[in-house]
C-alpha cells in the first residue's frame, strides 16, 4: 500500500507539472479599459467599464491593468455621451465613441532614439461610433470586445504558435 501511494503521487506530479508550467508561460495580453463620461453619470460609466472588463477576462489570456500604469499592451478608450433633448431630459440612449490604442514595440525604433522616449510610443486605430439604448450596453460590450479579439488579438496569437 505504501509503495502504490508513492507511485500514484509521482505519476500525478509528472502529469500535472507540465500543465502548470505551460499555463505560467502562456503569452498574455495586458489590457486597460478607460471610460470617460461628459455627463458624469457614474452608474452607466461603471456598468459599461465592468461589462467590458468582464468580456475581456472571458477571453482567458487577457489581464486587466490600470490605465495609468503604463504597462498595458492595449487600452480601450470609450467616450460616453447621453442623448438629451433641448429641455435637458434624457432619451435613454447613449452614443459611444471608442478607440483602441496599441503600444508600438521598441524594436520599431533605432536604439539611439529609444533613450529620448519618455513613455512607450502608441498608435491608434480608427475611432468607432455606436448608438445604443442604455438597456443594451451589454450587447455593445460583447460586440466591441469580440471585434478586438477577432481583428487584433487573434492575429497576434497566431504569431505565438
Amino acid at each position: 500500500m505504501r509503495y502504490t501511494m508513492r507511485n500514484l503521487i509521482c505519476i500525478m506530479l509528472v502529469g500535472f507539472l507540465p500543465l502548470t508550467l505551460a499555463s505560467q508561460t502562456q503569452k498574455r495580453f495586458r489590457v486597460a479599459v478607460f471610460v470617460v463620461s461628459k455627463d458624469d453619470d457614474a452608474h452607466i460609466k461603471n456598468t459599461l467599464e465592468s461589462h467590458i472588463k468582464r468580456e475581456f477576462r472571458l477571453l482567458g489570456d487577457v489581464d486587466i491593468v490600470a490605465a495609468d500604469a503604463w504597462d498595458w499592451h492595449f487600452i480601450l478608450l470609450v467616450n460616453l455621451f447621453e442623448i438629451k433633448y433641448k429641455d435637458g431630459s434624457k432619451t435613454g440612449d447613449v452614443v459611444l465613441a471608442d478607440v483602441l490604442n496599441k503600444r508600438v514595440p521598441n524594436s520599431y525604433f533605432k536604439a539611439a532614439h529609444l533613450a529620448n522616449l519618455k513613455r512607450p510610443p502608441v498608435y491608434l486605430e480608427v475611432p468607432v461610433v455606436a448608438h445604443y439604448p442604455k438597456d443594451r450596453l451589454g450587447e455593445y460590450c460583447i460586440n466591441i470586445v469580440g471585434s478586438i479579439d477577432k481583428n487584433t488579438l487573434t492575429p497576434i496569437r497566431k504569431l505565438f504558435r
